[in-house]
């Protein structure tokens, strides 16, 4: 198609996983549902972040189960894009939700406050032959906007986060209603900033998207992607640039109603409460939720 260059690199970020109930005296498997997720981490240690709903089937806000049926899912499956010679193929991994039967001990870190709807679990290694893709843990700051070769050029007053601010625009990166005709590539749906970022909604680290986000996208890693020559504006100047700058802001677990237009996302202070180890140097703590 004319125009089309090249595939980019986040595409591939977000993994299409499903969630599993297994069934007892040689029934098949029931699957419960679609969902998204994503890497982070090291290569060979890797975790993987999706909401805290999908792994354990309950509502974040009452602790009540999802399904009226009342299942649960018992193993995660993730696809993974296996690297073939001139194409991508699917492989399909299935990861325990807990280390002993009837549902008990559960493998995943969520955090302590259950209506922060986020969960990881550790998988480590992908499998042989499959991509790599996990996103990063930093914050970009004004330097990044200029081309490595004229960074060193640049003074001090550029080493400064590039801000996140309502109205921004956003990125959930995803398989809605589960559908996967593009994968192993995601679908980017944007989503402009619609509460204050730094405000913390009900007093928990998160804010509100204005997005027509679908199921299929809960666990779906939320990022801030600016694109050569878009305006960056800082300290009442405009940033003229010529680099893209990327960063993860946090994990999308759902809309506030169904009929609204407004999701969630939690930050990734919230994913570093848990997962400390995948933190960035110098990150500290936030004021604890109370």
């Amino acid at each position: 198609m004319r125009g089309v260059r090249s595939i980019h690199t986040l595409s591939f970020g977000a993994l299409y996983i499903e969630a599993w109930h297994r069934s007892l005296g040689g029934s098949e498997d029931t699957l419960l549902g679609p969902a998204t997720g994503f890497l982070v981490g090291i290569p060979g240690d890797f975790w993987l972040v999706t909401a805290w709903h999908v792994l354990s089937g309950r509502r974040s806000d009452n602790g009540e189960a999802m399904r009226a049926d009342g299942l649960r899912p018992d193993y995660l499956r993730v696809r993974f894009a296996g690297e073939g010679d001139d194409a991508f193929h699917p492989i399909d991994r299935d990861f325990e939700l807990y280390d002993e039967e009837f549902q008990s001990g559960p493998r995943w870190r969520s955090p302590g406050e259950r209506r922060i709807d986020i969960a990881a679990l550790h998988i480590g290694a992908v499998p042989d032959s499959a991509v790599e893709a996990f996103m990063p843990n930093t914050w970009p700051t004004l330097r990044d906007l200029f081309a490595p070769e004229r960074r060193a050029q640049q003074g001090s007053e550029v080493d400064v986060d590039i801000p996140l601010r309502i109205t921004d625009r956003l990125f959930v990166l995803g398989f809605p209603f589960g559908h996967t005709g593009s994968w192993p590539f995601a679908v980017w749906t944007a989503a402009p900033v619609a509460s204050e970022p730094f405000a913390r909604w009900d007093q928990l680290p998160g804010f509100l998207l204005d997005s027509r986000t679908r199921p299929g996208q809960s666990g779906s890693p939320v990022v801030m992607h600016i694109r050569p020559g878009e305006p960056v504006v800082a300290g009442g100047d405009v940033i003229a640039h010529d680099e893209s700058v990327t960063a993860l802001v946090g994990v999308y677990s759902g809309r506030l109603d169904p009929n609204a237009d407004l999701g969630m996302v939690w930050t990734t202070d919230a994913l570093f409460e848990i997962l400390p180890e995948v933190a960035p140097p110098g990150w500290t703590s936030p004021d604890p939720v109370r």
